[in-house]
C-alpha cells in the first residue's frame, strides 16, 4: 500500500487504544508502519533498477521486520531522552514497550502490501519469492475515504475519537473481506472461460500467488491456458481485470463482478526469439523479471536496423485509463534493451 495509508491505519490504532499507557506510542507507531519502505534510499543511492531488485526485499522480510522496529524503538526512547520536556522517566516510554508497538507496525506494513497485486517478498532476504492476494490495487481510495472519514469524525467528536477509531477499523476489516470475496468470484470466473464464452479451465488459478512461479510453458500447447488471475482496478472494487497466461501471450479483459458480461477485451503477444533471448541476459532485464509475475516479450527492428526488445508487466497493462496493446507503461513495469545489429547492448533501462 501507499505510505499515505499506512500511517493512517497506524494512527487509528493508536487512537483506537493500542499502547495508550506507553508514552512515545504515536511517533513510534507512525515511523514503523512506514519503516519497511526505507529501501527507496536504493532509488536514491543507485537509480531504478537497484530500486526495483531491492523492493519489497530484505526490508519487508521477517528479519527486516525485527531490526526496524528495533531501531523504531532505540531512536524514539532516545528521542525521548534528549527531547525537551522528557526529563521525568514516568513520561517516557520503556525500549520494551517501544518495540512491541513498532513490531506491530512493521508486521501490519508487510501484512497491508501482501493483499495488493503487487505483493511483497516475505521470506527475503532467504527467499526471492514473491507472493500477493491481488485484492486491493496499490492505492486504494475507498480506504483512504473510510480512514480519512474517522480521522475527520474524531476531530468533530473528540470525545468519541477511541469508539470512531474501533468503528473504523472494524469498517476497514469488513473492506478487506469484501475485497476478498469479490476477487474469489472473479478469479472464478477468469479460471473457467475463455473472453468469447467458450468454457476452457486454466491449469491453476492460485488465490495467494507465488512468482518466479515454476510454470512450464513448454508443456502447454498454445492454446492452453496456464493460469489465470483477478486484478484490482482503482476506480470500483467492482471491477476487476481478469487475465489469461497461454504460451504465446496473454488474453485480458475488463469485467465487473455485477454484471453478466465482460468489456474491453485485449490480447498481448509473448514473443521469443534470438534478440529477446539475449536480452534476457541483461541485468535490467534479469531484475525486471524476476519482479514481473507475468512478463510479455516484444521485439522490432529500429529504422537504423537496431533491434529493441520490450519487456512490460502485464499486471499493469491498462491502469486506470488506458487499455490497448502498446499502453504507455511507466517504470518499473517496463524495461528496454536495445541491441545493435550484432547483438551488442547499446541501452538498457527501465521505461519506454
Amino acid at each position: 500500500m501507499d505510505n499515505l495509508t499506512h500511517s493512517l491505519v497506524g494512527f487509528t490504532l493508536v487512537r483506537a487504544g493500542l499502547g495508550r499507557r506507553t508514552p512515545g506510542t504515536m511517533p513510534a507507531m507512525l515511523i514503523a508502519s512506514n519503516a519497511p519502505d526505507l529501501d527507496i534510499v536504493t532509488a536514491i543511492t543507485g537509480g531504478a533498477v537497484p530500486y526495483l531488485d531491492a523492493h519489497r526485499g530484505p526490508t519487508h522480510g521477517i528479519l527486516g521486520v525485527l531490526l526496524l522496529a528495533m531501531g523504531t524503538a532505540i531512536l524514539v526512547a532516545l528521542g525521548q531522552r534528549i527531547g525537551s520536556g522528557m526529563k521525568d522517566p514516568e513520561r517516557r516510554g520503556s525500549v520494551k514497550s517501544l518495540l512491541v508497538v513498532a513490531l506491530v507496525g512493521t508486521v501490519l506494513h508487510v501484512l497491508m502490501d501482501l493483499p495488493t497485486s503487487y505483493g511483497t517478498r516475505l521470506l527475503s532476504p532467504f527467499s526471492e519469492t514473491w507472493f500477493a492476494f491481488d485484492w486491493l490495487p496499490i492505492v486504494d481510495v475507498y480506504l483512504w475515504a473510510l480512514l480519512i472519514g474517522g480521522v475527520a469524525a474524531a476531530r468533530r467528536w473528540p470525545e468519541a475519537r477511541a469508539a470512531i477509531a474501533r468503528t473504523v477499523l472494524l469498517l476497514a476489516i469488513l473492506f478487506y473481506g469484501g475485497r476478498a470475496y469479490a476477487h474469489q468470484r472473479a478469479l472464478a470466473h477468469a479460471a473457467l472461460s475463455r473472453a468469447d464464452g467458450v468454457h476452457q479451465p486454466c491449469a491453476i488459478a492460485p488465490t495467494l500467488t507465488r512468482h518466479p512461479a515454476s510454470i512450464d510453458a513448454a508443456r502447454f500447447s498454445p492454446g492452453q491456458c496456464l493460469q489465470a488471475a483477478a486484478l484490482p482496478t482503482f476506480l470500483s472494487p467492482l471491477r476487476w481485470q481478469l487475465i489469461r497466461q497461454y504460451p504465446n501471450g496473454y488474453e485480458l479483459r475488463q469485467h465487473s463482478v455485477s454484471a453478466l458480461t465482460d468489456e474491453d477485451q485485449l490480447w498481448v503477444a509473448n514473443e521469443s526469439d534470438a534478440w529477446i533471448t539475449a536480452a534476457e541476459r541483461t541485468w535490467t532485464a534479469r531484475v525486471f523479471l524476476r519482479f514481473s509475475r507475468m512478463p510479455a516479450r516484444r521485439s522490432v527492428v529500429l529504422p537504423d536496423g537496431s533491434r529493441q526488445v520490450r519487456f512490460i508487466d502485464v499486471r499493469f497493462v491498462g491502469g486506470p485509463f488506458q487499455f490497448r496493446r502498446d499502453p504507455e507503461m511507466r517504470p518499473p513495469f517496463v524495461a528496454t534493451i536495445v541491441l545493435s545489429p550484432q547483438g551488442k547492448v547499446l541501452a538498457e533501462r527501465l521505461g519506454q
